[in-house]
């Protein structure tokens, strides 16, 4: 893995493996067109460009890419076409490594592709998606695996990497962890949509990366795989929990998301047996990490 190319490298995933990947003195070439803002700092010899200029040219020398770019947001995707501006930009990018010489490419996606099923959602599992970004990233994988097909095993790896609820310090503030931990330190009502009964997995960033490095550092690569932490919390815990740390707050309940999802918890079962143990940090001590760094962080973008 001597060069890497990250697409969504500004964000908030994709500028951590950047960081951490320049750590292991690996080469990275960071894109981002800067259409989703992030708290963390750009990285240095930032391509700001559309994904979607990139050509088989662009990857001469690269041998992975990682594909992280994507509007992400849940709610938005009902209101803009976030579907359309996801499928376009994930095809091109497909397109363009199979016309390159690079040798892999891992496209992240999300485990909303699994919908509402019960239990914990191994790789093998139906693909239910349940919002237009849902059915994006669903139709991503599909397109994948048509591109799989196509070229030989030997020569190109495509693999799809489903992320499960990453969330930390520089995490922008739409996501529920930030959303929260903002609205304590501000001693407002914590936003709970319905009852708050919905589980997630929630994966902390350092946990995320940890992961994404090992299987960026391994020669096996399977088709699909899941990166999160196998266990989930309640919304409502979640808020408890903030609320209980920062010593700040109150709960709001507010009008439940359309099609929510009842829980997402990873199977990690295939990520075990192909690169050993998951990270997992205790979810009290990430809140905590997330809280103080973020506080550190907060007069620097007020003022930017």
């Amino acid at each position: 893995m001597d060069h890497v190319l990250i697409t969504g490298a500004a964000g908030f995933i994709g500028s951590a493996l950047t960081e951490a990947l320049r750590a292991d003195v690996t080469h990275v070439t960071p894109v981002d067109d800067l259409s989703v803002p992030s708290w963390r700092p750009r990285p240095d010899g930032l391509q700001v460009r559309d994904v979607r200029s990139l050509t088989p040219g662009d990857l001469d020398g690269v041998d992975t890419v990682v594909h992280l770019a994507a509007h992400k947001s849940v709610p938005e995707s009902f209101r803009a076409d976030t579907f359309g501006h996801n499928t376009a930009v994930d095809r091109h990018l497909l397109t363009v490594f199979a016309a390159s010489g690079a040798r892999r490419l891992l496209l992240a996606t999300s485990c909303e592709v699994y919908g509402d099923q019960t239990g914990p959602l191994a790789e093998t599992a139906a693909l239910r998606p349940r919002s237009p970004y849902a059915v994006g990233k669903a139709a991503t994988e599909h397109l994948t695996e048509v591109y799989r097909l196509m070229t030989p095993a030997d020569r190109q790896q495509l693999a799809t990497i489903r992320l499960f609820n990453t969330f930390g310090p520089f995490e922008g503030d739409d996501a529920v962890v930030p959303a929260f931990l903002d609205a304590a330190a501000d001693s407002r009502p914590l936003p709970v949509e319905g009852d708050g009964s919905q589980a997630r997995d929630l994966t902390h960033i350092d946990d995320t990366i940890g992961m994404l490095r090992r299987v960026l550092a391994s020669r096996e690569l399977p088709p699909a795989l899941n990166v999160g932490s196998g266990h989930t919390t309640t919304i409502l815990q979640l808020a408890q929990q903030i609320i209980s740390l920062t010593g700040h707050g109150s709960l709001e309940h507010t009008t439940p998301r359309p099609n929510e999802i009842s829980s997402f918890t990873a199977d990690m079962r295939r990520f075990e047996s192909l690169y050993g143990p998951v990270p997992r940090r205790d979810l009290h001590d990430a809140l905590a990490d997330t809280r103080d760094r973020r506080a550190a962080a907060r007069p620097a973008l007020t003022n930017r």
